[in-house]
């Protein structure tokens, strides 16, 4: 049985593309911003977190609309929607005081996709899928966002201006993969 959008009509694919230009771009506005005005973004960084969340929240549940993967047991998009939602209204909610669960969110998250990293790199390694180079530098890379993210749950406002600089990388980094992507 087909899903509902199993093949992307061509004026979708075009509009899709569009969208992810268009967020290729903010993202690098933002990466950019990151380093020339990271004072300002520290004093910004519970609405710049909460509407960015709830952005990503709009975009999960929109591709998950679009493409039918809300029907599939196993798709993620819906529930980090959810996830997004949540974690937006508490930044919003606790502007003032949001240095510390910021702080513990991010390094969380980092956490996370370091390891994943790690994972999928020592699977590619056992499994001689791709360039042993690659995964190598891919767990050397997870290994330091590990530390990265340790810091920052250790001492969430002492970290928060040094990761305003590791965002910034990431977001352009980010942007580079979404302008690239073939989908």
């Amino acid at each position: 049985m087909k899903t509902r959008l199993h093949h992307f009509h061509p004026p979708y694919q075009k509009h899709r593309r569009r969208v992810r230009y268009l967020l290729a771009l903010v993202l690098t506005g933002a990466g950019v911003g990151c380093f020339f005005l990271a004072d300002v973004i520290r004093d910004l960084l519970p609405y710049i977190l909460g509407f960015m969340l709830l952005f990503l929240a709009a975009m999960e549940l929109y591709e998950a609309l679009m493409d039918g993967s809300f029907d599939h047991e196993d798709t993620d998009k819906i529930a980090n929607s959810v996830v997004y939602v949540i974690m937006a209204a508490v930044a919003l909610i606790k502007r003032d005081e949001a240095d510390n669960m910021v702080g513990a969110i991010w390094g969380v998250l980092g956490l996370l996709l370091a390891s994943r990293h790690i994972s999928h790199a020592v699977h590619g390694l056992i499994h001689r899928e791709g360039s042993r180079f690659g995964h190598c530098l891919h767990v050397i890379q997870s290994l330091l966002s590990i530390g990265i993210s340790t810091a920052l749950l250790l001492d969430p406002p002492a970290h928060l201006h040094f990761h305003i600089y590791i965002l910034g990388l990431e977001l352009l980094d980010t942007a580079i993969r979404i302008a690239l992507e073939e989908k």
